[in-house]
């Protein structure tokens, strides 16, 4: 394939799931051959995610800050556009979507390509363009919601970086006194309520408090506005456990260690598949409750489809998640055969390198034959009635 100039347009600067994809996909295209450069609109404090991609040898361009005006992020994209010659603009959520619709892909002047890696279908991206769904679960929504051209990749795993033995995880231990006996659970998320993040990192140090095992320890590594919240709970199970049996460090850069340190992991999305692919055996995470050993039977296709998430009963009780755990940490030869299992599966079916070739295989087929006006003005009404009349209304009614 000839090299493609393709700007990507990331949907925020947090340490998330789609935004490391972004710049996963995005290195690896550029070792390829192709020009990627990334785009984003600023936030409020650090952005560790441009520093990750300048460790990759990525650009990435901040426009403004959070309360930049949409008009003016706009602008400075499709400027960025013209000085980078993008060939292609591929826009990662719905912000980045809409912002590319009005901004550089108007008129259909330059094709645009969206990813959406949520759990649930939303109204009000483009339905002429090409968009990439990452759970399987999603592709009868998407047809339904009317979008004409709807591809399944799912979200990626560096296999290489991402595997037994490829970070220090004793050094992980030794910095938070974890003992080489010790049990190590393991949670890396972000702590927001978005997707009951942080309710499934709450309910694991609940976990921890019922089991009352001195063996076991819980290292939740990660931020957010739920950190504080987290912290007073964690505070409450070790003074109940009359030991520090769960630690909350707090974010890091590069939470690969923590990842080789466990045991077990526990998480939903991208954080299960790195999980999985440190060959640890892996609790999947959810809403209301849910939580599910990944494990060979009915449950791995679910998970798949809904990129490693599951949907409770909404009891969110601890006892189910101590059982699980309990079944775990009591026999070593199951959670080696889980992690070796689990290893070979997310190899096989999620490595960046085999993502990476479907996203170029799909910019040439945009590229030949781009959409052009006419996609983009059938779009039209729909795209302003949620960008401007639904706000409008919302404005109206809260009066």
């Amino acid at each position: 394939m000839r090299p493609v100039r393709v700007l990507v347009h990331l949907n925020n600067l947090a340490l998330g799931g789609a935004q490391l994809n972004a710049v996963d996909i995005a290195r690896t295209l550029r070792e390829r051959g192709h020009e990627p450069v990334l785009f984003a609109q600023g936030v409020a404090g650090p952005a560790p995610l441009v520093d990750i991609a300048a460790g990759h040898g990525l650009d990435v361009v901040v426009a403004g800050g959070p309360d930049t005006p949409h008009a003016e992020v706009r602008r400075r994209l499709g400027r960025l556009a013209a000085e980078h010659g993008s060939q292609l603009l591929h826009a990662w959520e719905v912000r980045a979507a809409r912002n590319a619709y009005f901004g550089p892909g108007r008129y259909g002047r330059l094709p645009v390509v969206t990813t959406f890696y949520g759990i649930r279908m939303l109204r009000g991206l483009p339905r002429h363009q090409p968009l990439v769904l990452g759970l399987g679960a999603l592709m009868g929504d998407g047809r339904a919601f009317g979008h004409r051209d709807v591809s399944l990749i799912e979200p990626p795993v560096d296999t290489v970086t991402d595997a037994p033995g490829a970070a220090d995880g004793a050094a992980f231990r030794r910095e938070h006194g974890i003992r080489d006996e010790e049990l190590l659970l393991v949670v890396v998320t972000r702590l927001v309520p978005a997707l009951e993040k942080d309710a499934g990192a709450e309910l694991t140090v609940d976990a921890v408090r019922l089991l009352d095992d001195p063996r076991v320890r819980l290292a939740v590594v990660g931020a957010g506005p739920s950190l504080e919240r987290l912290r007073a709970r964690a505070a409450e199970a070790n003074e109940a456990l009359g030991r520090e049996a769960v630690l909350v460090p707090g974010q890091l850069a590069d939470p690969r260690p923590a990842y080789q340190a466990g045991d077990v992991v526990l998480g939903m999305g991208g954080s299960a598949l790195r999980g999985l692919a440190f060959g640890k055996p892996v609790v999947v995470h959810g809403a209301d409750g849910y939580t599910a050993v990944h494990e060979p039977g009915p449950l791995v296709e679910p998970h798949a489809s809904r990129c490693m998430y599951g949907f409770g009963d909404g009891s969110r009780e601890p006892a189910a998640l101590a059982g699980q755990l309990r079944g775990l940490l009591d026999d070593p030869v199951r959670r080696a055969e889980l992690g070796d299992w689990g290893r070979e599966w997310v190899v096989g079916r999620f490595s960046l390198e085999s993502v990476t070739t479907a996203f170029e295989e799909l910019y040439g087929r945009v590229l030949a034959r781009p959409g052009g006006a006419v996609g983009w003005l059938k779009d039209l009404e729909q795209m302003a009635r949620f960008e401007f009349a639904k706000p409008a209304g919302l404005r109206l009614l809260r009066r």
